[in-house]
């Protein structure tokens, strides 16, 4: 079985509400589970703290009280404050260790008074971290952290990478057809940028947005009509990691780089003596375009 999640980031006081709340409908309507990773503590033009409320993100505390979604924390404020050892922005990576505790223990309490209990999954913004906030986050009580494809690891807590945007999703999930006996994990973010109905252009720094909300329901109705694709809400693929599956890259098998290009963006939830078999016979199904 093909196991998709998705995960939504970026939601917050500030952010396109209308917009969200479309992409909400269109989740809940096909009963696709969500992980929307909202900041705590947006800012304002001026540059002012605008924490989330009822008031605020009336949409999101509906929508998780409906069980249609899963809310996880996005940093504090979603700002730069250091960078990782590649020199990328970061919210955590590089900064004190004292500060990283402080910054994400308040978000997960503020998130706690706003929705009458806690959240459990960490998303750091840019997909940046290191070993401090990977400590800091499970020293607050967070039961997994979803990030970019490069993985931290700490202790026992679980990491649910990324694996693709919303742009290549269709066709990793097609690919990931030929490699069935790996149990192939896909992992699609997306941003409210990323779509034609959001509120603001983008900046000359910025891409134009590649899909809409009608994309969007179209890719999510074709997911349906696949018998070996399941959508899967994020905090359950980390309790089954918890309860001892790993999560492979298979583009991380020393082999051929030809054989490696045929490979889709997953991970593989397969044993470790059926991981590179099933990786070259879905390689040779892939190849020759047959079995999917």
């Amino acid at each position: 079985m093909i196991s998709i999640c998705f995960r939504f980031d970026d939601p917050s006081a500030t952010s396109d509400h209308e917009l969200e709340r479309k992409i909400l409908e269109i989740f809940a309507r096909r009963h696709v589970p969500l992980c929307v990773a909202a900041i705590p503590f947006a800012r304002s033009r001026n540059g002012e703290p605008v924490p989330l409320s009822a008031q605020n993100a009336a949409h999101l505390l509906e929508a998780a009280g409906a069980g249609a979604i899963e809310i996880a924390q996005h940093g504090h404020s979603h700002i730069r404050r250091g960078a990782n050892r590649r020199g990328a922005r970061s919210e955590f990576a590089g900064v004190p260790a004292a500060d990283q505790v402080r910054l994400i223990g308040e978000g997960r309490r503020h998130f706690a008074s706003v929705l009458g209990h806690n959240v459990n999954g960490f998303v750091p913004p840019w997909n940046t971290y290191d070993q401090t906030t990977m400590r800091a986050v499970a020293a607050a009580g967070f039961e997994f952290l979803s990030a970019g494809p490069e993985v931290v690891a700490f202790d026992t807590l679980p990491v649910v990478p990324a694996t693709c945007s919303l742009r290549d999703a269709r066709r990793a999930a097609e690919r990931a057809l030929y490699f069935r006996s790996l149990a192939p994990l896909l992992v699609v973010v997306f941003h409210p940028d990323d779509f034609e109905e959001f509120r603001s252009p983008p900046l000359p720094d910025e891409p134009p947005p590649f899909t809409n909300l009608r994309e969007l329901a179209a890719f999510l109705d074709w997911i349906k009509t696949v018998p070996y694709i399941q959508a899967e809400a994020i905090s359950r693929i980390a309790q089954s990691v918890r309860e001892g599956t790993s999560l492979r890259n298979p583009k991380d098998i020393n082999l051929p780089y030809r054989v490696r290009a045929l490979i889709p963006s997953v991970l593989a939830r397969s044993g470790d003596w059926t991981t590179v078999p099933g990786v070259l016979w879905g390689a040779l199904r892939s190849r020759y375009r047959f079995g999917a």
